[in-house]
């Protein structure tokens, strides 16, 4: 099983300000010293040669081989399935965009072929669109987990002392059916692999563009290649910091606690309350009355135990999915209206927290890239304090990652920092108002981390703009490929569609 990108996409021009490329803003962070040693780069090795061949319709597919370790360049190799869109006007071609459609663990072959067709008529024109399966993913060497779509769900990390040890179960499966190839997927490794398959396509420069996790492989290979990056679009942008080791005094929470998803989540929840009462019960069936108090109580329902087969944990995981996208807002406002007790009653104790789990793909990357907390005790003492913090969403990020707990791999040529070396453009950081998995402030820190981002915020609720179409924002992103041209300080753009049209 592979983690993929399940989004909507609508992609058209429209108008927005933008102005004439800008000199990079000063660095939030301390420049590189001069004497600080480059990262691992590619090592000497080869650009593969890339051999075409008509698939899927119109696009074109080959296999480049990869070295499994770049400190050993002509050793062992990994083959990469690599894709292709040709641009459609190829007299007034500017080169390939390269496309990470997130995960991590999202297959690129199968989501160019699905959304390829959609990007706007110009960008399509002016460039080819290329994606790849990263290392390990689909069609790339993948790696194998005997068993691991079998396992069962952990169970409860409060109250059930075999959630740590079903939580690894992944991670032993994983190294028992990969062996050496487990150690070297982290995504500097995928940055170190698009700059080979740079160098085969031929450009003397990286177009990038990234969604979700995407834009923590477009921040590695800005700060890897620097000189070798034309223009880059971030777009639902993980922090980069949080994302590798966090910041000085968060280094002992997970990932999710130090992006703080869960205030976003809350703040989406709010959204969705607003939204809803202005629509009115004909469009939102949770509409009525003060949908935070309702909320309020059929949660504290919940937490005396089920309700027609519903949960807590049920009812979390079903908010998680509503709130990626917007248009399930109506869908869950039925589910919600449908669970309002008659009676308020008083909250208990949660004792069944919705945890997230990952597939193979995505742990064995996410694994690596991320310095986490790996003593059990540490995740039981910051649950208590978010719960008390964001009582509805505090939870689950706090155990979102406790399968890499006792990850079973360690990749020495991951990378950590610095993120704002040089470049010769600034980046294109798109953000929706109210993402619950890269939340807007995610992307303004890595706006400063990068020392050169440019946020464009479009003024809607779900994860990334696929999932939030703008025309606005489109029409932005493709005078940046095109023309080097970024937005206005704290521009905004409008959604296509509502939530409740």
């Amino acid at each position: 099983m592979r983690i993929r990108v399940t989004l909507a996409v609508a992609m058209a021009l429209a108008a927005v300000g933008c102005s004439a490329p800008a000199d990079p803003a000063p660095s939030a962070e301390p420049s590189p010293a001069a004497d600080t040693p480059a990262p691992l780069g590619t090592g000497g090795a080869a650009a593969p040669q890339l051999n075409w061949t008509r698939c899927r319709g119109g696009y074109e597919c080959a296999t480049a081989p990869v070295p499994l370790s770049y400190r050993e360049p002509g050793g062992a190799k990994l083959d990469l399935s690599v894709i292709r869109l040709p641009a459609t006007d190829p007299a007034h071609r500017l080169g390939s965009l390269m496309i990470n459609f997130g995960g991590p663990g999202a297959d690129g072959i199968g989501e160019l072929t699905r959304f390829g067709g959609r990007y706007p008529a110009e960008l399509r024109a002016r460039f080819d669109l290329v994606s790849f399966d990263p290392r390990g993913i689909g069609g790339s060497s993948p790696i194998h987990c005997p068993g691991a779509d079998r396992l069962p769900a952990p169970g409860s990390p409060l109250h059930d002392n075999g959630f740590w040890a079903a939580s690894a179960a992944t991670g032993k499966a994983c190294a028992a059916g990969s062996g050496a190839e487990l150690a070297h997927l982290s995504t500097a490794n995928v940055a170190r692999d698009m700059e080979l398959l740079r160098q085969s396509l031929g450009e003397p420069r990286l177009n990038f563009y990234g969604y979700s996790y995407g834009t923590y492989l477009g921040g590695t290979y800005a700060n890897l290649f620097p000189d070798k990056l034309r223009a880059m679009t971030l777009d639902g942008t993980l922090d980069l910091v949080a994302n590798s080791t966090g910041q000085p005094g968060t280094q002992n929470a997970p990932v999710d606690v130090r992006a703080d998803v869960a205030t976003a989540q809350q703040h989406e929840l709010e959204a969705f309350f607003a939204a809803c009462s202005a629509a009115g019960p004909g469009k939102c069936a949770f509409a009525g009355g003060d949908p935070k108090e309702k909320f309020a109580a059929l949660y504290a329902r919940l937490t005396h135990g089920g309700v027609g087969g519903v949960t807590v944990a049920s009812l979390m995981q079903t908010m998680d999915r509503s709130l990626y996208q917007w248009s399930r807002w109506p869908r869950l406002a039925r589910t919600l209206a449908a669970l309002v007790p008659s009676a308020p009653v008083s909250p208990a104790p949660v004792a069944d927290p919705w945890v997230p789990t990952h597939s193979p793909g995505f742990l064995a990357v996410q694994c690596l890239d991320s310095d986490l907390p790996q003593d059990p005790a540490q995740y039981r003492e910051l649950a208590a304090r978010e719960e008390q913090r964001q009582r509805y969403f505090g939870l689950a990020p706090v155990f979102a990652m406790a399968q890499c707990v006792g990850w079973p791999a360690r990749d020495e040529d991951r990378y950590l920092g610095p993120w704002n070396r040089p470049r010769q453009h600034p980046a294109l950081i798109l953000s929706n108002r109210h993402d619950p998995a890269t939340p807007l402030a995610n992307a303004q820190a890595t706006a400063k981390e990068l020392g050169d981002g440019r946020v464009l915020t479009v003024e809607g609720a779900g994860h990334t703009t696929l999932d939030v179409p703008s025309k606005c924002a489109s029409a932005a992103m493709v005078r940046y490929f095109v023309d080097l041209a970024v937005p206005q300080e704290e521009a905004t753009c409008p959604p296509d569609v509502g939530p409740f049209p």
